[in-house]
């Protein structure tokens, strides 16, 4: 059974969509709209809008960019990676509302919950044993690396041998396969992080989400140095980041991203509690995102070995694209910041950070000290990588600028330099232009459809299926109005998605009079939200709804054959799409 209508209601009254999203991403104002750059996907130019009355009925978000879209449950969801109850009730929290007891199916949710406590456990767990004495080599590792003030802060412990772990866990009620979900133990019920010291992964919320387990020994028997959670219902490794629950409150308005906990630590001891690093996975877009959602600056800090300079390439490309501005700390000899602290101390690494250099600077010293500029073929790669790479800055002020610069350090014409990378920057948006049409083409067809993978097979079908619903979800009466006077049905539907969406708005209106995406959420996953949200958005910016209109679709649906038909995709219609697109 779903939550109450008039619960949900209440729940949204009381959580501004704005107040909501505005505490994530800094919205802006535009005309009866707000506007952001979307936290689900990087872009520099906002493409995510929200539409907001203040009354918490009909108010919702969605991205012309990735098409993410829903309500504010909608948005917490796919924020904080929750499930649909999860989701309700860190918002009837936030709002001071109780949860009606036994109102909805938490199995996800119970799951997700049960994880949570074991986590909880198993941290305190580990933290009693490093700080027991009772392993004297744990002990012993904690002081060599000078983390033993940092212990308790951080929670870090150790996880003895002998499957302690697990008969401390079962005692307490939990059953063998809890643990093996929460990636904290195997089959065989030994304990995956047995004899290695371990570093609790903590949300914003000061949830323990996960773990990372450190071998002791310099060369580990099984080769690995870091063992860390895998994605489980409390955890994505993709979406999460070490200390960020500390670095969040920091007072710079800088986060300094490392590349191992040690390091997170260490600065953290130094009274740098702005850093944070990344979990036993790449950088990623998500994690790119979760910190623009905090602060808009970065200054990377990795290893100053070949492997931290080839990483700091990549991810420099990725918070860049997020919109963030970013700086790069250099550390000498190949340090990393953990050694770089304890052997130079925490004032010359203010200085390092101090001298941090923007990425645009960084890159181009990569490149510069790749190639011998006194041999006339190296020099003449050198230019052509240089121009490759300012071509790629967003505005023309930006490569004159560098144009500038780098043509008095490889002592060539600035004309010349700058005609070069301009040759470039048209081509670069000449194809940028032509991959975002094929994008809206592809959008509008089916093509590549995970969401709704019907939709190539009966674009035609689908085109009106889609007519309908958002036109429903304006004037959510059609849809019994048209079941009485038999001009719809759910059999009309052919694609099986738009099928379940108009069954489930039908059932909703018959029930409660009305329509509300929070009434149906939980049976649809985000991406299919995001999908409802496209249909009414696209509808909202037609002139005519009118049941005269949806009755047109109605019966062009009836029509619509099952298989695929050429010609269906309007070029004129994907055409229109595009040209709106080019004038916002």
């Amino acid at each position: 059974m779903a939550y109450p209508a008039e619960f949900l209601e209440e729940l949204k009254k009381r959580s501004s969509i704005t107040d909501v999203i505005n505490s994530y991403v800094p919205l802006k104002r535009a005309g009866n709209l707000y506007k952001a750059c979307c936290p689900f996907h990087n872009e520099k130019t906002p493409s995510f809008v929200v539409y907001s009355n203040g009354t918490g009925n009909d108010e919702h978000f969605y991205c012309y960019g990735c098409g993410a879209g829903g309500d504010v449950i909608t948005f917490v969801m796919k924020a904080d990676n929750l499930d649909y109850a999860s989701a309700v009730e860190a918002l009837a929290k936030r709002a001071g509302l109780s949860v009606p007891a036994d109102s909805y199916n938490k199995e996800a949710a119970d799951k997700r919950r049960r994880l949570l406590e074991i986590n909880r456990e198993a941290a305190r767990f580990f933290s009693t044993q490093l700080l027991s004495g009772k392993y004297p080599q744990a002990s012993e590792y904690i002081r060599e690396r000078g983390l033993d003030k940092a212990a308790k802060h951080f929670g870090l412990g150790y996880c003895p041998p002998g499957r302690k772990l697990f008969s401390y866990l079962t005692d307490l009620g939990y059953r063998p396969q809890e643990l093996q979900d929460a990636f904290l133990c195997n089959r065989g019920n030994y304990d995956i992080f047995e004899n290695r010291i371990t570093f609790p992964v903590i949300d914003v919320s000061g949830n323990v989400i996960a773990f990372s387990a450190r071998s002791m020994e310099a060369k580990p028997a099984d080769g690995r140095k870091y063992i860390n959670t895998n994605d489980t219902a409390a955890y994505n490794k993709r979406k999460n980041l070490f200390a960020l629950n500390f670095a969040k409150n920091s007072r710079e308005d800088f986060f300094i991203l490392c590349e191992g906990q040690i390091d997170v630590i260490t600065l953290h001891m130094a009274g740098f509690t702005n850093a944070l690093a990344s979990l036993g996975t790449a950088f990623s877009e998500e994690m790119a995102s979760l910190l623009h959602r905090y602060k808009n600056k970065v200054v990377v800090c990795y290893d100053g070995d070949s492997a931290g300079i080839s990483k700091t390439e990549t991810v420099i490309r990725i918070l860049t694209s997020a919109g963030i501005e970013t700086k790069v700390v250099t550390l000498p000899g190949g340090c990393d910041p953990d050694e770089y602290i304890k052997k130079y101390g925490k004032d010359k690494f203010s200085v390092l950070l101090s001298d941090s250099i923007g990425h645009v600077e960084y890159s181009c010293g990569q490149v510069l000290s790749s190639y011998n500029l006194e041999l006339s073929d190296q020099k003449a790669i050198a230019i052509d990588k240089l121009a490759e790479f300012i071509a790629h800055l967003h505005t023309k002020v930006e490569r004159e600028l560098y144009a500038n610069k780098y043509s008095k350090t490889l002592d060539i014409r600035t004309d010349s330099f700058l005609s070069l990378i301009e040759g470039k920057a048209k081509k670069i948006g000449s194809i940028d232009r032509n991959n975002y049409e094929k994008k809206i083409i592809q959008q509008n067809s089916g093509y590549n459809d995970r969401v709704n993978p019907d939709k190539l097979r009966m674009p035609r079908a689908a085109f009106a299926e889609e007519a309908i619903l958002g036109i429903a979800q304006i004037n959510p009466d059609y849809l019994t109005r048209s079941a009485d006077d038999s001009s719809l049905c759910a059999d009309d539907f052919k694609t099986s998605l738009n099928k379940r969406i108009y069954t489930a708005m039908f059932e909703c209106v018959k029930e409660n009079g009305r329509f509300d995406i929070s009434l149906i959420a939980d049976r649809f996953t985000p991406d299919e939200i995001g999908r409802i949200t496209r249909m009414k958005v696209a509808r909202e910016e037609l002139s005519d709804n009118s049941y005269e209109v949806f009755c047109q679709n109605a019966a062009a649906l009836r029509a619509a054959p099952g298989a695929k038909q050429t010609g269906d995709a309007s070029f004129d219609d994907i055409q229109a799409i595009i040209n709106k697109k080019k004038k916002q």
